[in-house]
């Protein structure tokens, strides 16, 4: 049952924002199986951004407490994180159209449901899922940004990735006119295993190598978001900070 994972949540407004456009949910079933942890970063100025995120981090919550299957079958649940996004997306894309405040408005929205055995991730945006396994950080998500593209096409090197003034320009978000094309990813469990769902206000502002360390040397969930929002202040807190911390024992 969920005694086999620990998990925590936090979410920091950072030293320069007017307000917080993040978003996160946890949501358990009676102390058994699945586990879902999200994390949304909202954009289009303070209150749109956080209505944005809201909106999806609270539509998502409550498909998959409501259409998860108990047990872990895989094509069922990856039809349902494609779905839950898609239509997270039409949500806050009308919402978008409701008012001219609230036009261009948009989130994204970082999915990680746990079984007993197995992980699946649904991404859109750049906010990310890492996963620590044997002490070696792995990024399980990839940013669909104009950055990454750039980086895939090797125009721009890693080293230039926190300096580049498109670092934040998304190609892939909710609240898009148009179908978007989210990853669904499937991974078995290993023992031991540290999840980070996070959104852009870490790891764009703290490298992998310290992600990495906060995440192997403290044994506590709390711990590890705690320092690791501490670790994006002392960068320049210039974003809103949002972390969920699961471990898999």
């Amino acid at each position: 049952m969920l005694e086999k994972f620990k998990v925590a949540a936090l979410s920091d407004i950072g030293l320069v924002r007017a307000g917080n456009e993040d978003n996160f949910g946890v949501v358990t079933f009676d102390d058994d199986f699945p586990l879902v942890c999200i994390v949304a970063d909202g954009m289009g100025g303070h209150l749109n951004g956080e209505l944005a995120s809201k909106i999806a981090v609270e539509y998502s919550q409550k498909r998959l407490s409501e259409d998860l299957p108990s047990v872990n079958d895989p094509e069922q649940i990856k039809i349902l994180l494609n779905d839950v996004i898609q239509k997270a997306n039409i949500k806050v894309y009308l919402s978008s159209l409701e008012t001219p405040k609230n036009k261009g408005m948009g989130t994204t929205l970082t999915i990680a449901v746990f079984y007993q055995s197995s992980v699946y991730i649904g991404h859109i945006g750049d906010s990310r899922c890492y996963l620590l396994r044997d002490r070696y950080l792995d990024c399980l998500t990839i940013d669909h940004t104009v950055i990454h593209e750039m980086m895939e096409a090797g125009t721009i090197t890693q080293a230039e990735v926190y300096t580049h003034p498109q670092r934040h320009v998304l190609t892939q978000a909710l609240g898009s006119s148009e179908y978007l094309k989210p990853d669904i990813v499937h991974l078995d469990l290993q023992k031991q295993d540290r999840f980070l769902l996070c959104s852009d206000g870490l790891h764009g502002y703290v490298e992998d190598n310290v992600i990495e360390n906060v995440l192997a040397q403290n044994n506590e969930p709390e711990t590890i978001c705690e320092v690791l929002i501490e670790k994006a202040n002392q960068a320049g807190g210039k974003d809103n900070i949002t972390t969920v911390v699961v471990f898999y024992k």
